[in-house]
């Protein structure tokens, strides 16, 4: 079993880029209770920091792979994940705008479309659409009063 340093260590490696070219990372066993279910990554909304997750079934893979970084696929989308969260850092990135940068991040690493973590990030990126559409509990529209 590996550190979860070293983990990090894969992605940005794949990335070809050092801890210090991204906004500040932190590694947290959990999520927030308000997070949404699944979240392997997630950017603090004061501190502006990349929060990743250390028990999502991803980074799991790679912490428990019996070679460093041997799982190619998880290493394929931790760094993917970096580049989603960074977007939002960044550049203000929308939910559907990161998720576009982290598919191309995808690709350009050897994981386009059809491969298994490609397909993750696609059902991901749907099923968070599909929350953004929902109407917030306790709100209703209502035209205005003449």
């Amino acid at each position: 079993m590996w550190t979860a340093e070293a983990v990090l260590v894969c992605a940005l490696d794949l990335l070809g880029r050092s801890e210090r070219s991204f906004p500040p990372i932190e590694l947290v066993r959990t999520a927030p209770v308000e997070a949404s279910a699944g979240v392997e990554a997630y950017v603090g909304p004061r501190d502006q920091k990349i929060y990743i997750v250390t028990s999502s079934p991803t980074f799991q893979r790679l912490l428990r792979h019996p070679n460093r970084c041997g799982d190619s696929d998880a290493a394929r989308k931790l760094a993917s994940v970096l580049i989603h969260e960074e977007a939002h850092i960044r550049r203000g990135a929308t939910e559907k705008a990161a998720y576009q940068a982290q598919l191309v991040m995808l690709t350009a690493l050897g994981a386009g479309v059809g491969s298994p973590p490609y397909m993750e990030v696609i059902r991901a990126m749907q099923h968070t659409a599909k929350q953004q559409q929902r109407p917030t509990a306790g709100l209703m529209a209502r035209a205005p009063v003449p």
